[in-house]
């Protein structure tokens, strides 16, 4: 695989502000779905030069479906990470459409389908048809960019979601049922 043109995952926030909030999250977790609500309070909180937000969409190896979603967030966001954030909030309010249990007797083509139909309804005029594409390609672009993800995730150690590291470093006890309190716990005392 070759070196990823640009880092891993979409940041909101300056790559120069002292606090950088990592956090690895499965477009099919459930875990991950009841953190991001919270992932997006920090976000918007702490916006400005003081703190950055990186997501990165990862797979886990039970969550058949993610690889997809994963794919089709890079292929909308492009070059936009707050679109990225918009789209992936898209799916989490949309998770129960392509769970395993929903897609137990189901192909790979359904899926492939249910995010062309959910990206319709997140942007009427994106063309459909073209991310049917993208997401179909294993070795274009976008799955090379999404595989980066995945890799950077395991170089870090990163099993299970939402993983959060901030400033390099893990931070166990930032979890799936942490509040907002409980991250500015932790972040209010760096700044």
């Amino acid at each position: 695989m070759p070196v990823p043109s640009r880092p891993s995952g979409f940041r909101l926030g300056s790559g120069d502000a002292p606090v950088q909030i990592e956090v690895f999250v499965d477009l099919e977790c459930p875990f991950s779905k009841k953190a991001w609500p919270t992932v997006l309070a920090v976000a918007n909180y702490y916006k400005g030069d003081s703190v950055a937000t990186t997501a990165h969409p990862i797979v886990l190896c039970d969550h058949r479906q993610s690889w997809d979603a994963t794919k089709a967030v890079v292929a909308i966001a492009a070059d936009d990470p707050q679109r990225a954030w918009q789209f992936m909030s898209h799916l989490y309010e949309h998770q129960d459409a392509y769970t395993q249990d929903t897609f137990d007797h189901k192909t790979q083509q359904d899926l492939r389908q249910l995010m062309a139909d959910l990206a319709a309804k997140f942007d009427p005029d994106l063309n459909t048809n073209d991310l049917v594409q993208q997401i179909s390609d294993e070795e274009g672009s976008v799955a090379n960019r999404a595989k980066a993800s995945v890799r950077y995730a395991i170089s870090r150690g990163v099993w299970s979601t939402p993983t959060v590291f901030i400033n390099g470093s893990p931070v166990p006890e930032l979890e799936s049922s942490s509040t907002l309190s409980d991250w500015q716990g932790i972040i209010d005392p760096m700044l």
